[in-house]
């Protein structure tokens, strides 16, 4: 393999492990810039990655699972919602109860539907060569050449960092989602329906999230594992924490974390002489490592919305 080739393989590489951390972030951050957090992206994820592959399983098709996957995020969205929102309850024990819920129901699932403890059968995905976008003309040209064949998952989950910012920064929708995340009281005041924008932030937030853990198994692989997301979600959590809140900021801590995979994978089959001597364990751990050393060095000077994660009742 040509260093071109190598360079164009390993930016897809790394587009492709950054589409499910860069979903994940952008959900957590329309959700707290709203001022509710969710912890719960993992276990969304991890949801939403089952019931696609399962939808695509039983009808044949990626666009049903990819409704499968939307609708189960929707519903774990309007779960979230109504608890923190509708009760005002604790937002982390919330977040916790789903993720919980998605590691005893989905293996429940999996064992029910497929009867298998570890994996699901094959299904039809948009990771397939059929179903990825072709952009041949850019494949040996540096750089852009890893742009050339791609699934739908990362160039949406791309094209979602340029809408969403428009969105927050640019829209009235995206201002009143940023004042209830700020100061919700001012913005009651100011005409402002504080649970309406909570809820509509959470859910889509949720279904974001839901995206992420198809981008798992119906984009990088064609079936679902009992593994899956393998802390993915809370490395979006991170991504997001890392880039401040700022959908620009989460796609570069996303492409960051995700080239620490790829990196992990190129020095397994490329180290030499006294690198050989260090476990494998370490070059696997490197993608974890580097998002406890990003949020050690940097978490202190995020500064996330100033009602974040404060239960809000309305005023009588």
């Amino acid at each position: 393999m040509n260093n071109i080739s190598l360079l164009n393989d390993s930016i897809a590489q790394t587009l492709d492990y950054a589409a499910p951390i860069l979903f994940a972030a952008l959900g957590g951050l329309i959700s707290e810039n709203a001022g509710v957090v969710n912890i719960a992206l993992e276990g969304m994820m991890r949801f939403a990655a089952f019931f696609g592959v399962w939808g695509a399983f039983v009808s044949g098709s990626p666009w049903i699972g990819l409704l499968w996957g939307i609708g189960i995020g929707i519903l774990l969205g309007i779960l979230h919602a109504y608890i923190t929102v509708n009760w005002a309850g604790n937002q982390i024990v919330s977040g916790v109860a789903i993720n919980v819920m998605a590691m005893g129901i989905v293996t429940y699932l999996l064992e029910l539907i497929f009867k298998t403890t570890g994996y699901s059968p094959p299904a039809p995905y948009f990771g397939a060569a059929a179903n990825k976008i072709h952009l041949i003309f850019l494949k040996n040209i540096p750089i852009l050449g890893g742009f050339a064949e791609l699934t739908i998952f990362v160039w949406f989950s791309l094209i979602l960092v340029v809408i969403l910012h428009f969105v927050l920064y640019y829209t009235v929708i995206g201002l009143r989602i940023r004042a209830v995340g700020e100061n919700p009281r001012a913005a009651e005041t100011l005409g402002v329906n504080v649970l309406k924008i909570k809820w509509f932030s959470v859910i889509l937030g949720s279904i974001f999230a839901a995206f992420g853990g198809m981008a798992l198994s119906l984009g990088t692989l064609s079936s679902f594992t009992n593994s899956m997301a393998m802390g993915k979600g809370f490395i979006g959590l991170a991504a997001m924490i890392f880039g401040k809140w700022t959908p620009f900021g989460a796609l570069g801590a996303a492409i960051i974390f995700a080239f620490a995979q790829v990196l992990q994978l190129l020095l397994q089959s490329t180290v030499s002489g006294f690198a050989k001597i260090i476990p494998l364990g370490f070059y696997l751990s490197l993608p974890y490592l580097l998002t406890l050393g990003a949020l050690i060095g940097f978490v202190g000077r995020a500064i996330a919305p100033a009602a974040d994660g404060i239960p809000y009742k309305k005023e009588s």
